[in-house]
């Protein structure tokens, strides 16, 4: 048979009803949130590849430098289309077929006098290889600086696998004080010279 609650009985278990929801919150706000998250910033630190054999431009970074990377252009190019995407020192001449699909492509460097950049999107393979022209003027490999020293300006790009630098074929365009590189890939690439760097003119007897 149904008994009715007893009046005395209902205070206690509405006390003891407040109590439990009571608990039960204050463990939801002590709980970590999942969308925050403790990992650390990346930083680009030049610590996380070693130098390049050479630089022409400005001095090699030192070890221990916070490399800022600065985007100088991003430009929608299309697989369909020729198009040049120029930026400081470095222009990049896409062909119809260059990209297997559509992409936003950046030029980053640190430093605008310094032949070292990045181009993305980092990693993307040309079908047909799209063509970097590197402007020379004013470094060591120009004829009419007067730091000119007679180097011959080599491309090198970091091979992130074997963590080191490998040099890629180019062509030299002493007229209009151009390099010229048919490049396979996106990668970060450094102009550099065979012999490695000198800071002051080759001596015969070097």
């Amino acid at each position: 048979m149904f008994r009715p609650i007893n009046k005395r009985i209902r205070p206690a278990l509405a006390l003891v009803t407040a109590l439990l929801l009571a608990g039960c919150s204050k463990s939801l706000l002590t709980a970590p949130d999942p969308a925050t998250t403790n990992d650390p910033v990346v930083q680009n630190d030049a610590r996380q590849a070693p130098q390049p054999p050479s630089l022409l431009g400005g001095s090699l970074p030192i070890l221990d430098q916070l490399l800022s990377w600065v985007t100088v252009v991003t430009k929608l190019v299309r697989k369909d289309q020729e198009m040049v995407v120029t930026g400081h020192r470095w222009s990049l001449q896409f062909e119809k077929g260059s990209l297997s699909e559509d992409a936003t492509v950046t030029i980053q460097d640190y430093d605008a006098n310094v032949l070292d950049v990045q181009f993305g999107p980092h990693g993307t393979q040309f079908p047909v290889p799209v063509t970097l022209t590197v402007d020379l003027s004013n470094t060591d490999a120009d004829p009419s600086a007067p730091r000119y020293n007679g180097c011959q300006p080599t491309l090198y790009w970091l091979n992130e696998q074997t963590n080191a630098w490998e040099e890629v074929p180019s062509r030299l365009d002493s007229t209009n004080r151009k390099l010229i590189v048919k490049l396979p890939h996106f990668s970060r690439y450094v102009v550099g010279t065979k012999a490695g760097w000198k800071h002051q003119p080759q001596r015969e007897d070097d």
